[in-house]
């Protein structure tokens, strides 16, 4: 019996609202490019931090067993970088953290991508959250920069790659970049389509063994199935 292994998505609100822009969908997007070769495991948590991640994390090990996870994305940091209140991460924490989540991927096989925090339209979200911010959950595009170059360095020193859609959304966006944001932190359906492409483009460059243009379907093209079905 073939087994498909899978792909993790695994982050905040920005991992779970990856089905549910259109008319481009980062999670549909995926598999679709890889269907019958790896299976999209998608695990996003709202409101979550680095620190919740953590107990996550170990749980859906625990389900998923050893090679029963190949790659996977990680993307915290936007929650953790709050200024106030419940979801807010020390720096140094949030990178001991993130530390971690690779080094609990790395003892099951699984290939870690970190993702970099991307933009952010302060005054858009601020006008939308006004409850939010009088509870003093206060995000600065400062502080997310502050960050995300941590992490970025962390990637470095770890030798996992990262995706800097700081950078990303800049040169793409240019002077139109809040068409990028949703709400001015989530993203719109322009912004899951950066993710995509700039995903895609680091896995062909550091897992090339799992760039879906040179892995083999599961089971034979119906053209190919031999008349006993033997090769099924």
């Amino acid at each position: 019996m073939q087994k498909y292994q899978k792909f993790l998505l695994f982050g905040d609100s920005i991992t779970e609202f990856a089905y549910t822009t259109q008319p481009f969908s980062l999670g549909a997007a995926l598999s679709n490019v890889y269907t019958r070769k790896l299976d999209i495991l998608h695990r996003g948590y709202a409101g979550y931090t680095s620190r919740w991640g953590i107990k996550v994390l170990e749980d859906i090990l625990e389900e998923h067993g050893h090679n029963d996870i190949a790659i996977a994305t990680i993307y915290f940091g936007a929650n953790d970088s709050c200024l106030g209140g419940p979801q807010a991460v020390p720096l140094d924490e949030y990178i001991e953290n993130m530390k971690l989540l690779v080094d609990m991927l790395r003892k099951n096989n699984i290939k870690p991508i970190f993702m970099g925090l991307a933009l952010f339209n302060r005054e858009l979200w601020e006008s939308i959250k006004p409850e939010e911010i009088k509870l003093g959950h206060i995000r600065t595009v400062d502080n997310l920069q502050l960050y995300s170059n941590s992490l970025k360095k962390l990637a470095k020193k770890e030798n996992v790659p990262f995706i800097d859609l700081h950078k990303s959304f800049t040169e793409v966006g240019r002077d139109s970049w809040k068409d990028l944001l949703l709400d001015g932190l989530h993203f719109s359906s322009k912004g899951y389509e950066v993710w995509y492409n700039e995903l895609i483009a680091a896995i062909k460059e550091n897992y090339p063994e799992y760039d879906p243009d040179n892995m083999q379907t599961m089971y034979p093209l119906w053209r190919d199935v031999k008349p006993d079905c033997s090769n099924i």
